[in-house]
């Protein structure tokens, strides 16, 4: 692979030293940028990495929604963004009831809630599947203090839709650790 990358920059060098360039031939589409790559094939990892990006987007969007709703004592919205294994017996409304002494607190203040890093595969553990990690940071600033709460979130995907199967508090000890998130599943 190296050996015909070298080889293609140094094709591409002498095209651009010599004024002849092109972004793709009228024989079989080949694109300029890529040595034997069509158009289709481009056209085609484009879209598949458009698609991979967008399930990205949506998994990172149910874990801020969870830890939101976690944050705000919205026990319905937190227990429908659960898998059912997390959920436990009853379902929604089991999960909701054995929550509902969250609905009499007061929430606590919400600071801004984001993802952090990369997702990462984790394996299963206990009654947990083996799903994709991801850190959900909530920053708070106070005067001249901030303050982090960051927690580890372990997505399922079930019938096309991302569900969180396992959160936990990431400990401040687990952000020295090389994968704080796959620290934090692994231990509860």
């Amino acid at each position: 692979m190296k050996r015909v990358t070298a080889v293609a920059a140094v094709a591409a060098s002498v095209l651009m030293v010599a004024g002849c360039s092109s972004s793709s031939d009228s024989k079989g589409g080949r694109t300029g940028g890529d040595p034997g790559v069509t158009e289709e094939e481009r056209a085609r990892a484009d879209a598949e990495a458009r698609a991979r990006a967008k399930d990205e987007a949506a998994m990172k969007d149910v874990a801020v929604r969870y830890v939101k709703s976690d944050i705000a004592n919205d026990v319905r919205t937190m227990c429908a963004l659960r898998t059912p294994n997390e959920q436990g017996d009853g379902g929604l409304d089991g999960c909701v009831e054995r929550f509902r002494y969250l609905d009499g607190e007061k929430p606590e203040p919400m600071g801004t809630v984001t993802t952090e890093g990369a997702p990462l595969a984790v394996p299963p553990i206990k009654n947990h599947v083996e799903g994709t990690g991801l850190m959900v940071t909530e920053k708070t600033v106070d005067g001249a203090r901030t303050f982090f709460r960051r927690w580890a979130v372990r997505m399922v995907k079930a019938d096309g839709t991302w569900l969180v199967d396992q959160s936990t508090h990431i400990r401040d000890e687990e952000m020295s650790a090389s994968s704080p998130v796959r620290s934090a599943l692994m231990r509860s």
